[in-house]
C-alpha cells in the first residue's frame, strides 16, 4: 500500500477509494492473524505473543468500525 496524501488534498474519489483499499488491507490482516491463532491453537501452543494478536483483533475490529464511520460521515460532505 502506498503512502497516501492528507484527506485534505485528495479528491473525493481518492477519499473513497483509500477507505475502500485500507479496509480490505486490514480485513486481510485480520484473517491472516485469525488462521495463524487457530493453527497454534489446535497445536495446542498458546504464547504471549498470541495474547498479543488476539488483543490485536480487537482493536483492529475497532478501525474496520472507525474507517465505516468515517466513510459514512464523508458521504454528506464529499461530493
Amino acid at each position: 500500500m502506498a503512502r497516501r496524501l492528507p484527506l485534505n488534498q485528495m479528491a473525493s474519489d481518492e477519499v473513497r477509494q483509500w477507505l475502500q483499499d485500507t479496509r480490505t488491507a486490514l480485513q486481510q490482516k485480520m484473517q491472516r492473524e485469525q488462521a495463524y491463532l487457530k493453527r497454534r491453537a489446535a497445536r495446542g501452543v498458546h504464547t504471549p505473543t498470541d495474547e498479543v494478536y488476539e488483543a490485536d483483533q480487537v482493536l483492529e475490529a475497532d478501525l474496520l468500525a472507525l474507517l465505516d464511520e468515517i466513510e459514512q460521515t464523508l458521504e454528506g460532505w464529499l461530493p
